[in-house]
């Protein structure tokens, strides 16, 4: 008589095997769709492998439906498959991460969110199914019946747990954690005029700061610098650091550029305070190895010399004066924002070698008159922050806009100072160039420094030879490029024009204006929002184009022109303009989490006050400062202080400092708002405060330019980033605009005024 117990059992298995089999055939038909259409075929074979493992789920649904041994074990082995998959994904996750914190340290705030929702992502896709796929064969009841299977039962298990383990040993081998104390300021300046003495072949000074300190794992680095070309370069050991500066300076002094300029030269000190492994020579591997302007790379000796000259290795500098970091975009098409070294440029700097690379943290200062400055990401600490150093950061940067200026009236796009040049090649910006005399007509507004408001008229000369009469109608006009009229040029030309108007009080232009202004009014729609492109020849509107800032801009202009050519014509739409950016522009699901690029809708907010007082503008630029708030990194807390007061995600990528300065020209206007209203918002002015002092230390002043070409040309200007030299006008100009509104801003509330 057969065992009802087990007859229980098989029908229990039966039903198992059935419902998993249709669960494993969806599961491989979503797969293998997913790697046809929706996976891109960049690596084919991939592609391939989805799909292959996609139609084993099929067939292996199909044997499960049978309810025998076979079936069984077919889909042990497609769940097993996928399950390896998930955790092999999965755990290359958590290991990218660990690997990742370990290089760049406090990545784990913003990289570690995305890993996790990637991984969650990951799991949900790779590995839940086949987990409980494979849980249930594998229950009990089920392995009694087909005989077997504990032993693939205590291999899954093993092979979940293994990438933690994994991950930590891999944070825990590629962390770098200084091993030797930092030098003081006393103690760096008396290893300067240590080394300087030696170049002089003068007395060699007292060290009395230096005794005792240890080299470090070493070695210790002296590079000599003048008008940013590398003189020379000594590497030396030694049991001591004093020591080792012994050594380099002895090295140093007969070489024969030294001896031609010793007194004319850039002292800079770079001692190795912690060196470690990379995890593969590998492009893509090498290329995130490096915590960017904070680490060198070199071939590890077999055989250390005392010292030598001119070594192979890539310290910070060379890196950050050779623009190797940000190689590839973080996100395809987004080019602001890129990651990464140029592997093969540093490849080529290294040299040929058969000696594994290892990473350097490096501890830098460098000699400015007769002073030690702390380097960090090739930046000195600045001065102190305030207002005045604003205003002062503002009239620099001023002045390095007047210098770009050409012959022709327009500006030089781009400059990059470690070669004092000017590339070519780029489409030339109309709205940018409108931009800067934006920024002139403000800097002249606050200073009253002639300079400027005759740079300012230059500018503006070249935008009024760009305007065209009769884009839609007879009367109007609008600014032209390549016969095409967008939006933004002609609205940006109107703000830089009517705030030059307000700040000399010069109304020249004044027809023009208006002209401009038919065109814009033409182009705004009943809701409020606008039509953003005109093919002028044939008068058509593009209803489908949509370009960045074009509708904040154009509200803009709409109250500059309500405000300071005293016309009422212009207020109601100038409304319509505010209250559609500010309302419906967000009337979409994702609309209720997110905001866009709003500075100017700020920026024009603040100025419609007191004609328009809309609870809903302030409220909106308030959500808008909350929001980008939570990228701004903190003043304490946060490993990397030269990245405080800036915003980014994480330490993954060195913040950009254009960032910094087109939200801080809607923050000082929502500010602004606060304090019209009666409720001045200490949050909105610190977060002010301490976006404006991060770009007073990053910008390029005499002190931090060692590896600048030509310091007088290149002072002022606002580089990317600190470790991306490309100046851009639109970097300047932001940046002069927020600073310098923020100085008036406060000078003003000091004064009571």
């Amino acid at each position: 008589m057969t065992d009802p117990l087990l007859i229980d059992a098989r029908d229990f298995a039966r039903r198992t095997l059935a419902t998993w089999g249709l669960i494993s055939g969806l599961h491989g038909l979503l797969i293998t769709a997913a790697a046809v259409w929706a996976v891109p075929w960049k690596t084919p074979w991939i592609n391939g492998l989805l799909i292959a493992l996609g139609l084993g789920g099929v067939v292996a649904g199909a044997l499960q439906r049978r309810g025998d041994r076979l079936g069984w074990r077919a889909g042990q082995i497609i769940a097993g498959l996928w399950w390896i998959i998930g955790v092999i994904v999965i755990g290359g996750l958590l290991m990218s991460w660990a690997y990742l914190k370990g290089i760049y340290g406090d990545f784990g705030r913003g990289g570690a969110i995305a890993s996790m929702l990637v991984a969650i992502v990951a799991f949900l896709v790779l590995g839940l199914i086949p987990a409980l796929h494979l849980r249930a064969l594998l229950r009990r009841e089920v392995r009694q019946v087909f005989q077997g299977g504990g032993g693939v039962q205590r291999a899954a298990l093993v092979l979940a747990l293994l990438p933690l383990p994994t991950a930590l040993w891999l944070y825990q081998r590629h962390h770098l954690t200084p091993e030797v104390a930092p030098i003081g300021e006393a103690g760096q300046l008396q290893a300067l005029q240590r080394v300087k003495a030696h170049l002089l072949g003068e007395a060699l000074p007292d060290a009395e700061a230096l005794e005792g300190a240890p080299l470090g794992p070493g070695p210790l680095y002296v590079t000599l610098w003048s008008r940013g070309q590398r003189i020379a370069r000594a590497e030396a050991q030694g049991d001591t650091l004093i020591e080792a500066l012994d050594r380099a300076g002895a090295l140093l002094k007969d070489h024969p550029e030294v001896k031609a300029r010793a007194r004319r030269i850039t002292l800079k000190v770079d001692r190795v305070v912690a060196r470690g492994p990379v995890l593969s020579e590998a492009g893509p591997i090498l290329a995130l190895s490096v915590s960017p302007g904070l680490e060198g790379l070199r071939h590890r000796p077999s055989d250390a010399t005392a010292a030598r000259l001119d070594p192979p290795v890539v310290l910070p500098d060379d890196m950050i004066r050779a623009d190797v970091f940000g190689a590839a975009p973080l996100v395809p098409g987004i080019r602001e924002l890129r990651l990464g070294l140029d592997v093969a440029r540093v490849r080529r700097d290294l040299g040929e070698s058969s000696d594994p690379i290892e990473r350097l943290r490096v501890e830098s200062w460098v000699s400015s008159g007769a002073k030690a400055l702390p380097v960090t990401r090739g930046n000195t600490p600045g001065p102190a922050p305030g207002p005045d150093a604003w205003r002062t950061a503002a009239i620099r940067g001023g002045d390095f806009v007047r210098r770009q200026i050409k012959p022709n009236d327009q500006f030089h796009y781009k400059y990059l100072p470690y070669f004092d040049v000017h590339p070519g090649g780029s489409a030339y910006s109309i709205p940018r160039h409108a931009g800067t005399v934006y920024s002139l007509a403000l800097l002249y507004g606050e200073t009253g420094q002639n300079r400027f408001k005759s740079s300012a008229e230059r500018a503006m000369r070249w935008l009024v030879e760009q305007t065209h009469t009769g884009c839609l109608g007879e009367a109007d006009q609008c600014v032209v490029k390549n016969g095409v009229a967008m939006l933004g040029s002609t609205a940006l030309t109107l703000v830089g024009m009517l705030e030059y108007q307000r700040r000399t009080g010069d109304a020249r232009y004044a027809d023009t204006v208006r002209s401009l202004l038919r065109f814009v009014l033409a182009l705004q729609q009943p809701e409020g929002e606008f039509r953003h492109r005109v093919e002028v020849a044939s008068k058509r509107i593009d209803p489908d184009y949509k370009g960045m800032f074009y509708s904040e801009e154009a509200a803009l202009a709409l109250i500059l022109a309500y405000k300071i050519l005293q016309d009422d014509a212009y207020l109601e739409p100038a409304q319509r303009a505010l209250d559609y950016l500010t309302g419906p522009k967000y009337d979409f699901f994702l609309g209720r989490f997110v905001y866009g690029a709003d500075h100017w809708t700020c920026i024009a907010a603040e100025e419609a006050w007191p004609t328009l007082k809309q609870d809903q503008y302030y409220e909106f630029c308030k959500g808008y400062a909350d929001f980008i708030a939570l990228m701004q990194y903190p003043q304490a807390g946060w490993a990397n202080a030269d990245f405080r007061g800036h915003y980014g995600f994480g330490a993954l990528l060195v913040p950009q400092a254009p960032a910094a300065a087109g939200f801080t020209e809607a923050i000082i206007s929502t500010y602004k708002l606060s304090v019209h209203r009666g409720q001045p918002d200490p949050q909105l002015k610190a977060q002010m405060t301490h976006a404006l002092d991060a770009l007073v230390r990053d910008q390029l002043r005499f002190d931090n330019a060692w590896l600048v070409k030509a310091p007088l040309r290149a002072a002022g200007g606002f580089r990317r980033s600190l470790v991306e030299s490309e100046v851009r006008i639109d970097f300047t100009q932001h940046a002069l605009s927020a600073l310098i509104r923020g100085a008036a801003l406060l000078h003003g509330e000091k004064a009571g005024t």
